[in-house]
This record gives structure tokens, C-alpha cells and sequence, in this order.
């Protein structure tokens, strides 16, 4: 393959993954009948069934012997926890209509990221990160004091869990796939916990069109299939492009939102929403203008 062909198809598999991941608030919205902690014990389970069968047919299950150890179990274990708390607040949002606050809880997710890796981690922050992530901090101020239209909770959850699973996922040897298999299993095993000391259950309502049970039953592909086609993405472009692609979820999630939903949003509320685009817009092109002023002026010097 060429590659411009491949650089294309990259990038159309980034934004596909964003796109469907955004627009997946109308899956789980169709589903609504169904209880939010219902639809995550079988998304866990429908995903787990689906990455086994697939991991075991491309070889990659022998492989994940040699890599797992008692950090890695215990670095997915506690990413499980985020990923079950961050899947089913998004479900509930989108069940209930809260679309925009889910989009922009994925929106402030990658500042929560940053900010960890330079907390703990000691990466070098720069001017432009620093400023970004001032003018996010003041925008979530804003929107807790003036946005009295939007549930703080959903996207306060929403971006702190993905932020934290972000940057766990930074710290394991495995890939995108062997890692959720191990957080599927650890769920599943919670799940199987949970099902046989408390009052969760498995039980469907009653009255269900054969419709919803198809749907129920794609909910596998339907999270796994957007990690199919990031992880293509992410092989295969360089980091910039990997940093505008995160501004396509959001994006499709405020679209939604707007749109279909018909969700009020008050111009304050796009207001701010508008400030942490353009701070993050600004935290992917700040470095690299530096450094090509820099670049620049080295040569003129010369």
C-alpha cells in the first residue's frame, strides 16, 4: 500500500473509532428499557465471550502468558474498576439525555492524563501545557458555578475515570486488546461476585421485542470494534494527528446531542465548551510552533 493510501485509511479508522464512540449514546439509548448496571454486567460478559474466541484465532492468548505478572494484574484489576464506573455512567447519560455533559466529560479527560504524568510522573510541562491546562481548570470553575442546566456529576465522573484509565494504561507492557481482556475477566469475575451475594441479576424485563435482543447481543462488537479501529489508528500516525482525533468523540456527542436529543445547552455552557477546545487546540500545536520557531531561528543563526 502506498503511503498516502495508508496514511488515509489511518487516519479514517481514527475518526470512524471517535465517531462511533460518540454516536454510541443512541445503541445504549435504545436500550433504555434496561437497567444501566444491567448493561454493563452484559457488556462485560458479550465482550468478554468476543475477544476470547477472536485473541485465541490470531494467536495472541499464548503470548499474554509470558507478559502477565502481579503489577500487570493489579494495574488492569484497578483499571477495571475505572472502566465499569466510566461505562456505566456513560450509559446512564445517554439513557437519560445528558449527552453533552458525557462529551465533554471525554473532552477534559486527556487534561486529567496530562496533568497526572506531570504530577507523579515528572514530564516536562512547558509553558503551553501549563496555560491549557489553566484555562481548563478555570472552565470547569465556570461551568460548576454558571451551567445550572448541566449534571456536574456525569462528565466530573466521566473525565476524571477515563483520565485515571488513561494514564494506568501508560504503565502496562500488554496491548489495547490482551489489556481488556484482562480487565473483562477481572469484571467478570466481580460480576459473578456480585450475582451470587446481592440482589444483582442477569433478568431482563419482561415484554422485550426480539429488536432489543439483537441489540443486547452486539453490544460486544460494539465495544470493541471502535478499539479495533483506534489501535490501527494509533500504529500508524503520528502523535499530532492522535491529538486533534481526540476532539472527534466530543464533537460527535455535543452533534448529538444538539441535534438529536434536542438537549438545552446555554450559550455560557458552548461558551466554555469552546474555551477548552481551543486550550486544547492550543496544548497539540503550542509545542510544535515552539519548536519550529526554534528550528527556524538555529538555521538563521547559521
Amino acid at each position: 500500500m502506498k503511503p498516502n493510501a495508508a496514511l488515509i485509511l489511518a487516519t479514517a479508522s481514527g475518526v470512524t473509532a471517535n465517531v462511533l464512540l460518540g454516536a454510541s449514546s443512541l445503541y445504549w439509548k435504545e436500550l433504555g428499557s434496561i437497567a444501566p448496571q444491567t448493561l454493563v454486567a452484559y457488556r462485560v460478559l458479550v465482550s468478554l465471550l468476543t475477544l476470547l474466541p477472536l485473541m485465541w484465532a490470531a494467536g495472541l492468548l499464548r503470548p499474554l502468558r509470558t507478559k502477565v505478572t502481579r503489577r500487570v494484574i493489579a494495574l488492569h484489576a484497578a483499571a477495571s474498576v475505572l472502566v465499569a464506573t466510566n461505562w456505566g455512567t456513560f450509559i446512564w447519560a445517554s439513557i437519560h439525555g445528558h449527552v453533552v455533559e458525557s462529551g465533554l466529560g471525554y473532552l477534559v479527560a486527556p487534561c486529567i492524563a496530562i496533568t497526572l504524568g506531570i504530577l507523579v510522573y515528572g514530564e516536562r510541562a512547558g509553558p503551553w501545557r501549563v496555560a491549557a491546562l489553566t484555562v481548563i481548570a478555570g472552565a470547569i470553575c465556570l461551568l460548576l458555578t454558571h451551567s445550572g442546566e448541566l449534571n456536574h456529576r456525569v462528565y466530573l465522573i466521566i473525565g476524571l475515570t477515563w483520565g485515571l484509565y488513561a494514564w494506568l494504561k501508560k504503565m502496562t507492557p500488554l496491548d489495547a486488546f490482551s489489556g481488556l481482556l484482562l480487565e473483562t475477566l477481572a469484571l467478570a469475575m466481580a460480576c459473578a461476585v456480585l450475582l451470587a451475594a446481592s440482589q444483582l441479576t442477569l433478568s431482563l424485563p419482561a415484554g422485550l421485542d426480539r429488536w432489543t435482543y439483537y441489540l443486547l447481543a452486539a453490544c460486544g462488537v460494539v465495544s470493541l470494534l471502535p478499539l479495533a479501529l483506534f489501535a490501527f489508528a494509533a500504529n500508524r500516525l503520528p502523535l499530532m494527528a492522535m491529538g486533534f482525533l481526540q476532539f472527534v468523540l466530543p464533537t460527535t456527542q455535543l452533534v448529538i446531542a444538539i441535534g438529536i436529543y434536542r438537549q438545552s445547552v446555554s450559550p455560557t455552557t458552548l461558551l466554555i465548551f469552546g474555551a477548552i477546545w481551543l486550550a486544547l487546540i492550543a496544548m497539540v500545536l503550542g509545542p510544535l510552533v515552539f519548536r519550529s520557531q526554534t528550528v527556524a531561528a538555529r538555521r538563521s543563526e547559521r
